[in-house]
C-alpha cells in the first residue's frame, strides 16, 4: 500500500510524462463516474453490516449511528478547504491523492478489533473523499457547457447511486457468506487504480486557476445571495433525509418485516437500482428541458419530485403489505433521486465560474455537517428510547421541509437576478 501511494505521489511531481492522457469529455466523465461508484459503494458498504458490527463489538444504536456520524464530520469539515484548493491547484492530482487515501483506510477498516480503531479508520476515509466531489463537479462544469451540465452530473451522480447501492448489496451478501471484513478488503482494490487513472486526466487550465478570485471577500459574498442560503437549507433537510434512510432503512426491514441481513440488503437493493438509475436520468433530463426551454430554474423540478415522495415514503414506514411496499419503495426512490444532478447545476447556475468548486464545497460542508452528520446517530438514540419505526418518521418530516424549501429557492431565483455580484 505505502509503495503505490510513494508511486502516485512520484506521478504528481512528474506530471504527465509517461502518461496517456484522457482529454475527451465523456472519457474523463466516465473516469470521474467509477470513480464516484467506488466512493459511494465504499461509503455505504458498512451500513448493512450493522447488525455483524452490533453484535461483534456489543454496540447499541447510537454507537452505530456514530459511525456514520464520525464519518461525516470529518468529510463535511474537510471539504471546505479541500473544495478551495481545488480552485487553486490541478484537481487531477487532488482526486487521486484523495482516491488511495480512503482506498488504504478502507483496506485497514478490515482489520480493526475494536469500536474506536473503526471509528478512526471511518474518518481517514471521511478525509479522503472530502477531497473528491468539489474537484470532480468543477471539472465537470468545465467539460460541459451550460445546457449540458445537469445531465453530465446526473451521469457522474449515477455513479455514486450505483455504487451506493451495489455496496447495499454486495455487504449482506458477502458479509453473511464470508464475514464482514472482507467486503472492506474486496472494495479498496479498485479504488487503488482508479487513483493511477484519475493522473491521466487532460486538466485544461480555466478559472480555477485565477486565484486572485477565490479570496474572503468573494466565499464571503456567495452567502449574500438568498437563493445560494436557500439552497443550502434545502440541501440540510434533504441530506439529513437521505443519510438517515441510508444509514438505517435496511435495520428498519430487519427489525419490522424480520427480514435476514441478506434478504433486507438484497430487496432495498433490487428496488433501488429500479427506481434510482430512472429518477437520476428524469431529474436531468426534466430540469434541464425545463431550464432551457422555459427558463425555469432546476430546483422546481426538484421541489415537485420530494413533496410528491413524502406520502410514499410513510407508506413505506408503515405498511405491512409487502407488494405494496416494494412498489411504493421503488416509485419514492424514482421521485427521491431526482435531485442528484440538478442539484450541482443549480449550484453553478447561480455562482461565479470562479467559485464553482469552492461554493460547491461550501454546500457539502453545510449540508453535511448540519444535515448528514446528525441524522444517524440522532436516529440511533431516538431507537434506543423509543423504537426504530418512530425514529424514522423524522425522514418524512425533514423530506416534506426540504420540498417546500426548494419552492422557496424557485420563487427566489424566478423574482430575481440570483446570479451573484461578487
Amino acid at each position: 500500500m505505502s509503495s503505490f501511494l510513494n508511486n502516485i505521489l512520484t506521478k504528481i511531481r512528474s506530471g504527465d510524462r509517461g502518461l496517456k492522457s484522457i482529454g475527451s469529455p465523456s472519457k474523463i466523465l466516465l473516469v470521474l463516474t467509477l470513480i464516484e461508484f467506488i466512493n459511494y459503494f465504499d461509503r455505504q458498504v458498512i451500513f448493512p453490516l450493522f447488525s455483524f458490527l452490533k453484535t461483534d463489538f456489543n454496540l447499541t444504536d447510537f454507537e452505530l449511528g456514530l459511525i456514520g456520524t464520525m464519518f461525516m464530520i470529518v468529510h463535511a469539515t474537510g471539504s471546505v478547504p479541500l473544495g478551495i484548493l481545488a480552485d487553486k491547484w490541478i484537481r487531477k492530482n487532488i482526486i487521486s491523492m484523495g482516491v488511495a487515501l480512503w482506498s488504504v483506510a478502507t483496506f485497514f477498516t478490515g482489520l480493526v478489533q475494536n469500536f474506536t480503531q473503526l471509528l478512526i479508520t471511518r474518518a481517514f476515509i471521511g478525509i479522503g473523499e472530502a477531497s473528491y466531489a468539489p474537484a470532480a463537479t468543477s471539472l465537470i462544469a468545465d467539460n460541459f457547457p451550460v445546457e449540458k451540465r445537469a445531465r453530465a452530473s446526473s451521469v457522474f451522480h449515477l455513479g455514486m447511486f450505483l455504487g451506493g447501492t451495489m455496496g447495499m448489496i454486495l455487504a449482506g451478501v458477502i458479509g453473511t457468506h464470508f464475514g464482514w471484513r472482507a467486503c472492506f478488503f474486496i472494495v479498496a482494490v479498485p479504488g487503488l487504480a482508479l487513483s493511477y487513472a484519475a493522473l491521466r486526466i487532460k486538466e485544461t487550465k480555466h478559472e480555477h486557476y485565477n486565484t486572485k478570485d477565490v479570496n474572503y471577500k468573494s466565499i464571503s459574498g456567495l452567502f449574500k445571495s438568498p437563493a445560494y442560503v436557500m439552497t443550502l437549507l434545502a440541501g440540510i433537510m434533504l441530506t439529513f433525509t437521505s443519510s438517515a434512510i441510508i444509514s438505517w432503512m435496511t435495520q428498519f426491514f430487519i427489525r419490522f418485516h424480520n427480514y435476514s441481513v441478506e434478504q433486507a440488503s438484497l430487496t432495498i437493493g433490487i428496488a433501488v437500482v429500479i427506481g434510482g438509475p430512472l429518477g437520476i436520468y428524469s431529474g436531468g433530463y426534466v430540469s434541464d428541458y425545463l431550464y432551457n426551454k422555459f427558463k425555469l430554474p432546476r430546483s422546481i423540478a426538484m421541489a415537485f419530485a420530494f413533496l410528491a415522495a413524502t406520502p410514499l415514503m410513510y407508506i413505506t414506514l408503515t405498511t405491512h403489505n409487502e407488494i405494496l411496499l416494494l412498489i411504493v419503495l421503488v416509485i419514492a426512490t424514482y421521485l427521491m433521486t431526482w435531485y442528484y444532478g440538478p442539484m450541482v447545476a443549480l449550484i453553478q447556475d447561480i455562482v461565479p465560474r470562479s467559485l464553482k468548486a469552492t461554493a460547491f464545497a461550501f454546500y457539502l460542508f453545510t449540508v453535511h455537517l448540519i444535515g448528514s452528520t446528525p441524522a444517524p446517530a440522532l436516529i440511533g438514540r431516538v431507537s434506543d428510547i423509543t423504537d426504530l419505526q418512530t425514529a424514522m418518521y423524522l425522514v418524512v418530516l425533514t423530506n416534506f421541509m426540504g420540498g417546500l424549501l426548494l419552492l422557496v429557492t424557485t420563487k427566489i431565483i424566478m423574482n430575481s437576478n440570483s446570479k451573484l455580484k461578487i
